[in-house]
């Protein structure tokens, strides 16, 4: 082989195999500090795959981020003010970038010449809502010329809550000229604290003719964010005389929140640790048994070896030593009750049953502790069994012509003694009568009642709670919705009557609250009484299922509180990261919740302020109702008025509900108002 035909085939060897081993790449974790020209750490830098586009984080206030990216992707940094850039990862963990400064263009800049400011000016802003707060920043401009060396200003800003009539006076910002300021002090006597606005006060030198700019922020917190607000700032000057101006201006009106458009989900959870499982109580029950023996004719003394006598009475004294022996069981009553045949004399037979009874109460009573014979309630009863019981007998036994003819006898005789004589007479009396079926009338029958503490079965439960449910205890209410309940339905009446008689019932609280999670009716009431200050450990589903009931009734603050209790386990790892989010903290979990769906990465980036990236994601979203809503916001942030307009009408025409959300979105305020006159015209 030549020279150059060594080299063309090793060049083609090389290309095969530069096709046949990819470069190497994997998912690896990369950190690193974004930081200004000047090297100050850069808060809210947003952070992208560059290949893919997706939304990755966005860095703390140390300028700090943290991100999951291929090792040969390319990592996008973004944030207002700064360009864009660019870094490829080239496999390092480490990435630490410095943002260079946007160029202002002249259309940023409004530039009135040289008109003078009349009125003090603060700029509109949003109320911007973090969870339970709402956050409100903005800039005061002052006229020069109304503030001097001998003037103080007053600025105070007010919340209103529209939904509920309530108003907040927020942080004032009071502002004294410097003879003004000694003269206060001359009037309190040089005690300033006396002075109600004295903490509030700031020494400030006359402008040289130009006007000066004031920076004012606040925050408070709303037990609703989803309520209606809006945000006034009242602002008045005085000299030593009087007040010589005053104002008020609006400058926010409904609430800044895409978050409200975040999708999640955490299901409710029963109680799984069987540790917090109530224990199992036992209930006195009181138990029925009857045993029955037969005598031979005319015998006072029991036969063992006659019929079933051996074995029923060894069963009687087994059932009566076994309840003796149980620590949770006593025998209560104990009755005998004696019959003899009608044959005969009634007198005799009568005195023979006595007879029996006392026979077979003495071999019990041999059977039994004395103690347990102190505390039984014993009876007795003697009787002689009339002629019509044998007719019941030979019915029983289908021997029904000898029954009518007995029974015709009955008619005609009465007494005892005379039908017993008409009876003898039949031909059949000695060997049917006498050998088979008498012996049947003649019985000794033992009832007993035992009280017995023992645990009740499943159907048990269910008969008492028929009857009489207050008497159940939580173990038995426990089974009735765990094991009994064969609906939904019946699951929650029996739970609901569990904490209506145990209202300590804590798995019962937890496991009707994660039925209610179920159904997207949280009730965070049925679980708050189980963790406030000093009470007792509770389980991680109870702890799971109040986060996800306090974050569906926008109780975020107190969310967070518990959630930090949370293991930090893949059970409840998203849970935790749906608290960040929804209360404003989003470093740690852009990158897994903006992936779960489109309309949440669009959610993060509206909230994150990348409105040119929102609005970019945004256009990929399908067409529901809140997806369109979405648009809408999105366009309207970046100036995309008429496309802010269509995708409005879209939103509430699929979805009518939504124009509530929209009165109270500082998003959208003015974009339906708009829309709605619109509609008045057409």
């Amino acid at each position: 082989m030549g020279q150059k035909n060594i080299k063309t085939w090793l060049a083609i060897a090389a290309a095969a195999s530069a096709i046949a081993l990819p470069a190497f790449a994997r998912d690896i974790n990369v950190r690193g500090i974004v930081t200004d020209p000047s090297g100050a750490p850069l808060k809210g830098v947003t952070i992208y795959d560059a290949n893919t586009d997706h939304l990755l984080a966005s860095t703390n206030e140390e300028g700090k981020y943290l991100v999951i990216i291929d090792s040969e992707g390319k990592l996008l940094f973004s944030i207002l003010g700064m360009e864009d850039s660019e870094v490829p990862v080239e496999g390092r963990l480490a990435v630490d970038v410095t943002l260079t400064r946007s160029a202002i263009t002249l259309g940023e800049v409004l530039v009135k010449g040289k008109s003078k400011l009349k009125v003090v000016a603060p700029e509109p802003t949003d109320i911007e809502i973090k969870g339970n707060y709402a956050h409100i920043k903005t800039r005061v401009k002052v006229p020069g010329h109304l503030f001097n060396s001998s003037t103080r200003l007053i600025i105070q800003p007010a919340l209103y809550n529209v939904t509920e009539g309530r108003r907040w006076f927020l942080k004032p910002l009071v502002y004294d000229g410097k003879r003004y300021n000694i003269t206060q002090e001359r009037m309190y006597d040089f005690k300033p604290e006396s002075d109600p606005l004295s903490s509030y006060v700031t020494l400030k030198n006359q402008s040289a003719g130009g006007n000066d700019i004031i920076t004012w922020s606040d925050s408070v917190y709303l037990k609703n964010p989803e309520q209606d607000f809006y945000c006034d700032m009242m602002m008045a000057m005085e000299d030593y005389n009087k007040v010589f101006y005053r104002d008020t201006t609006r400058i926010a009106q409904g609430t800044i929140n895409p978050l409200r458009f975040f999708r999640y989900s955490i299901l409710g959870s029963e109680v799984k640790d069987s540790t917090y499982f109530p224990t199992p109580e036992m209930q006195m029950r009181d138990t029925k048994g009857d045993v029955k023996i037969t005598f031979r004719v005319n015998e006072t003394t029991l036969d063992m070896n006659y019929a079933d006598n051996r074995r029923e009475m060894n069963a009687l004294l087994a059932q009566l030593k076994e309840f003796e022996d149980n620590p949770d069981a006593a025998i209560k009553s104990f009755a005998i009750n004696g019959t003899a045949s009608p044959e005969g004399s009634y007198d005799h037979n009568v005195n023979l049953s006595k007879k029996r009874m006392r026979s077979a109460l003495d071999i019990i009573n041999e059977n039994l502790s004395p103690s347990t014979r102190r505390y039984i309630e014993m009876t007795s009863d003697a009787k002689v069994e009339n002629w019509e019981a044998l007719v019941d007998i030979l019915r029983a036994e289908n021997e029904n012509d000898k029954a009518d003819e007995i029974e015709s006898i009955l008619k005609k005789y009465s007494g005892i003694a005379a039908q017993g004589n008409a009876i003898k007479r039949l031909p059949y009396y000695n060997s049917v009568l006498r050998e088979q079926y008498l012996p049947k009338l003649r019985r000794v029958s033992y009832e007993y009642v035992t009280s017995e503490f023992r645990y009740l079965t499943d159907d048990e439960i269910a008969e008492v709670y028929a009857t009489n449910p207050n008497s159940l205890t939580r173990y038995e209410f426990f089974r009735l919705y765990r094991y009994v309940a064969k609906t939904p339905e019946e699951k929650e009446t029996y739970l609901k009557k569990a904490l209506e008689v145990h209202p300590k019932f804590l798995v019962a609280a937890n496991d009707l609250s994660a039925m209610y999670l179920e159904r997207n009716e949280p009730h965070p009431e049925l679980l708050e009484p189980f963790v406030k200050p000093g009470a007792k450990k509770i389980p991680t589903e109870a702890k799971s299922n109040l986060v996800a009931a306090y974050l569906a009734t926008q109780q975020y603050l107190r969310a967070d509180s518990i959630a930090e209790e949370l293991p930090d386990t893949p059970e409840y790892h998203k849970t935790k990261l749906y608290v960040d989010v929804l209360n404003g903290r989003f470093e740690n979990a852009i990158q897994e919740v903006s992936e779960e769906s489109p309309v949440n990465e669009v959610v993060l980036l509206l909230a994150l302020k990348a409105n040119d990236r929102a609005w970019s994601m945004a256009q990929k979203l399908g067409n529901s109702p809140e997806e369109e809503y979405l648009k809408a916001i999105a366009a309207n942030r970046v100036d995309e008025y008429m496309a802010a307009m269509s995708h409005l009408e879209n939103a509430l025409r699929l979805k009518p509900e939504l124009r509530d959300i929209a009165k109270i979105d500082g998003d959208i305020i003015e974009l339906l108002e708009d829309l709605e006159g619109k509609e008045v015209d057409e």
